[in-house]
């Protein structure tokens, strides 16, 4: 009876500890309000940003590049909870400058492509959580439909002034993939064109058109939104050396790739962001936190925090730069 009684004690306090370590490890997404903030959250990773890529909303199509709104907003809850502080694309700037400092856990969300479910089902989640976000638009489908359709100007327009969404080049026109030999294609970006019967774009030509289509995008989201736009997302995260330097030329001073990482301050003659996509159907709340912490848990600390909102309004409000 005794060795019974003892047995029983320990399973008890092994069963105990599992279920402390797995709340530990992987606390609740489904909290109940929506103000509430993990009293244990730590400080995972300092004086660095983690950025996160999403494509398309969707209730219904779910995808590699599509998740539902509901999960996305899980997500955005999930992240606020534990502790993360949402950024603008303007502090990540400058912060990649040297020239200002970020919040611990510092993260920020981009869009790309300029899909309209940002505006129906991404803008009224943001808005609720009140969490920056840039849209990085492809300038030439702005207004078209399909099987998703993209943004329209006004809808455009509604969102930049909520003060929260900014918007970057995707390129005018060179999201697409370019004949480079007979058998052979490449992001148009970075290809020379190539046609039958043995033309080839030449180097004075493929630099004409890149710095036609960098300066036109920009230029046309200036133009229609009244804003400075300094970020420039390259399409398929495909660039060298020539884009970099036409781009730098045209103004653009922020690069969006799509290698992964956690970003840090840097001296480099170009700012280039790394990102982690986080906008696929299969991108549930705790796989999100698993992939992110790959990148932090050398920089952990056991220092706790226990911020009282994502962002300070007053430094929010000053780093919303437009004309």
């Amino acid at each position: 009876m005794k060795r019974f009684v003892k047995f029983l004690l320990v399973l008890i306090i092994f069963t105990l500890i599992f279920v402390y370590t797995y709340a530990y490890v992987e606390p609740r997404a489904d909290i109940n309000s929506r103000e509430e903030f993990n009293p244990e959250t730590k400080i995972y990773y300092k004086d660095a940003v983690i950025v996160l890529t999403y494509h398309v909303l969707d209730p219904k199509i779910l995808g590699p590049i599509s998740l539902s709104p509901k999960l996305f907003e899980d997500q955005m809850e999930y992240l606020r909870y534990m502790g993360f502080h949402f950024i603008t694309p303007y502090l990540l700037e400058k912060f990649m400058e040297g020239k200002e400092d970020v919040p611990p856990n510092a993260i920020l969300i981009t869009f790309d492509d300029g899909y309209e479910s940002f505006y129906k089902f991404a803008f009224p989640i943001l808005k609720r959580y009140k969490i920056p976000a840039i849209n990085f638009v492809i300038v030439s489908m702005i207004g078209k439909k399909g099987a998703f359709p993209h943004l329209t100007w006004d809808e455009m327009k509604i969102m930049e002034k909520s003060g929260l969404i900014y918007f970057g080049s995707h390129s005018y026109d060179s999201h697409y993939l370019i004949r480079t030999g007979i058998f052979s294609k490449t992001p148009a970006l970075v290809g020379r064109k190539f046609e039958l019967f043995g033309y080839k774009e030449s180097e004075a030509e493929y630099e004409s058109r890149i710095s036609f289509d960098l300066w036109y995008s920009k230029t046309l989201l200036e133009r229609n939104l009244n804003i400075t736009v300094d970020d420039f997302c390259f399409p398929y995260g495909a660039y060298n050396s020539k884009v970099l330097e036409i781009a730098k030329k045209v103004g653009y001073k922020v690069f969006y790739t799509t290698e992964k990482g956690i970003n840090k301050a840097t001296k480099s003659a170009y700012i280039l962001i790394k990102r982690i996509n986080a906008g696929n159907y299969k991108m549930t709340v705790k796989r999100l936190g698993n992939i992110l912490s790959l990148y932090f848990s050398k920089n952990k600390s056991t220092v706790s925090i226990r911020p009282k909102r994502i962002i300070n309004k007053s430094s929010f409000l000053s780093y919303h730069h437009q004309l």
